[in-house]
C-alpha cells in the first residue's frame, strides 16, 4: 500500500498464501479504490461430543 495507488485488494484469513490455497478460504474483506465493498464474517465450527470443541482447521 502506498498513497495514491488504487488500493484495490482482497484481504484472506490465512497465515500464508499456502494456507489460503490449502483451506481455500473465502474472502474476508474486498476492497475496491479504499472502500471496503464486501465482507464475509468467519464460520464457526463446533464439535459436540464428550465436551463441546471449537474448530478452526488450523495445523
Amino acid at each position: 500500500l502506498a498513497a495514491g495507488n488504487s488500493a484495490n485488494l482482497v484481504i484472506l484469513p490465512a497465515e500464508s498464501g499456502f494456507d489460503a490455497v490449502r483451506r481455500q478460504t473465502p474472502v474476508r474483506y474486498s476492497i475496491r479504490q479504499g472502500a471496503v465493498i464486501a465482507e464475509t464474517r468467519p464460520a464457526e465450527t463446533t464439535l459436540h461430543l464428550q465436551q463441546d470443541e471449537t474448530v478452526d482447521f488450523r495445523r
